[in-house]
């Protein structure tokens, strides 16, 4: 059990891959059903293997925050404001707080306008100033209305619930406030929960961040870095066609 973990070398180059949107698991009704056979579950592989076995892409799972504005939500299968992990067509309920340890971060810009989706890494920041070009306008552009653009740190991030690493991405204006608190929990545990926003004219929910009173077990320590490694050297650019499944929400 962990309340930190200690990094031999923490230092991040910006990087990540963070995909998969998706739609939700679709699960049977068996709740009325009578087994025909009894079979000890223990004698079945883990659910850590079966997880495994049906991961739909090479990325790592997305968590996020599904709020009123998602598809989803809206069609009422999925719980409004839950947290959920989402790999290609599959989407789990973690409920509406999730403990997980904050191992990283790095900066993402996310174009979601066309039928490719573009996610940049390499914001090449000089005295304080973005200097790439195309990730300077996805920036500019994510305060237009329904631009589908976003912006803001992405994290790397361990769901022991779930035994599995995960991004976070904080691309709107409203996560964006809040990241700075999640970046103080790297090597440590975090809780994600969601707190009620409002202006004059709507009335939303965006993630919050709060210590972790849980302890938490920590992930293999190769595996880790191995996913440090991977997270903090990302191609300048990912490009990946957009699919009839959940994505990143635009939230305010």
């Amino acid at each position: 059990m962990i309340n930190k973990i200690n990094f031999v070398d923490n230092d991040t180059n910006f990087g990540t891959k963070v995909r998969n949107f998706s739609l939700k698991e679709r699960k049977l009704n068996m709740s009325n059903e009578t087994a025909l056979v009894n079979i000890p579950q223990n004698q079945l592989p883990s659910d850590e293997l079966f997880a495994a076995s049906t991961k739909t892409s090479s990325w790592l799972s997305r968590l996020q925050l599904m709020t009123s504005a998602s598809k989803e939500c809206k069609s009422g299968v999925f719980p409004i404001n839950h947290y959920a992990l989402v790999d290609g067509p599959n989407i789990i309920d973690l409920g509406k707080e999730v403990d997980c340890v904050v191992l990283s971060w790095r900066p993402k810009a996310l174009d979601m306008s066309g039928e490719q989706i573009i996610s940049l890494f390499r914001p090449d920041v000089v005295d304080g100033e973005v200097t790439n070009t195309a990730f300077k306008a996805i920036m500019e552009k994510s305060s237009e209305q329904n631009s589908q653009c976003m912006y803001g740190p992405e994290f790397l991030v361990w769901v022991p619930s779930v035994k599995q690493f995960a991004t976070f991405f904080m691309g709107s204006k409203s996560a964006r406030r809040e990241a700075a608190n999640l970046k103080n929990r790297i090597g440590f545990g975090a809780t994600l929960k969601s707190v009620e926003a409002s202006n004059k004219k709507y009335t939303w929910y965006t993630p919050l961040v709060t210590s972790c009173s849980t302890p938490l077990d920590p992930p293999n320590a190769e595996k880790m870095q191995n996913q440090l490694n991977k997270f903090s050297n990302p191609p300048e650019s990912e490009i990946e066609v957009a699919e009839e499944s959940a994505q990143p929400e635009r939230a305010r």
